[in-house]
């Protein structure tokens, strides 16, 4: 059986991307499977997102798309053919079905954050190094989406550090000592501001923290592109 390293590299050599080495190395390290299979996952995924996560588990809203996902959302929507020439490689969505994606943008390959309902299309990264790093910045300015499945602060703290210790042995050692520093952090909790209501929500990190720590780093920004919607679009 080949493994998603091996299919997922094919899949972007078809798409003309190359895949980035840290996303190569996440593939083949089983970084971004959800347990054994669907059975053992549902069995053990408290234990996995405490102790072993996959990448990026306690980032909000994003989940990894295995090599069958990556070819049917290439097929059935982000192929060249419908979109302008333009080329993705999709390696994550959101629940809703939205899809960050690899793809060339002036001449280097970007991640991208794709709405299949909205032209709000945006830049997330311009390295992969950097998206895995910004994600984790972010999770731990608001750790609230954690206690859905998790219960509590605690439980929320212990996936999002099992998260930064996983992942920084991918990071450049610049960025892993940035993030490693913040790991005895206790739970704290400030007020966020949701349009014309504040919440407060459990983080690690303040907003100073977060600005040091994204010092250098480009934020999202937005990606004016025309992007044929998915109903729109006839699948190969």
């Amino acid at each position: 059986m080949k493994n998603i390293l091996e299919e997922a590299s094919t899949l972007a050599q078809a798409a003309r991307i190359e895949l980035p080495p840290i996303l190569q190395a996440l593939y083949r390290d089983g970084m971004t499977s959800y347990g054994k299979d669907r059975a053992d996952w549902q069995a053990n995924w408290e234990r996995y997102l405490l102790e072993a996560p996959p990448a990026l588990a306690s980032s909000y809203d994003l989940e990894w798309l295995d090599a069958a996902a990556i070819a049917e959302t290439i097929n059935g929507w982000l192929h060249p053919q419908s979109q302008n020439g333009r080329s993705f490689f999709p390696f994550a969505q959101s629940g809703a079905g939205d899809v960050f994606c690899l793809t060339a943008h002036e001449g280097e390959c970007v991640v991208v954050y794709i709405w299949h309902d909205s032209d709000a299309h945006t830049i997330e990264a311009f390295l992969f190094a950097d998206f895995i790093y910004s994600r984790l910045v972010t999770a731990m300015t608001d750790m609230s989406h954690l206690l859905d499945d998790l219960s509590s602060a605690d439980n929320g703290r212990l996936c999002l550090l099992a998260d930064i210790r996983r992942l920084t042995t991918y990071l450049p050692a610049e960025d892993a000592m940035r993030l490693q520093a913040y790991l005895e952090r206790p739970v704290i909790e400030v007020e966020v501001s949701y349009g014309r209501h504040t919440e407060r929500v459990p983080c690690l990190i303040a907003d100073e923290d977060y600005k040091l720590l994204m010092q250098g780093k480009r934020a999202s920004e937005r990606w004016p592109v025309n992007i044929v919607a998915r109903w729109d679009v006839r699948s190969l």
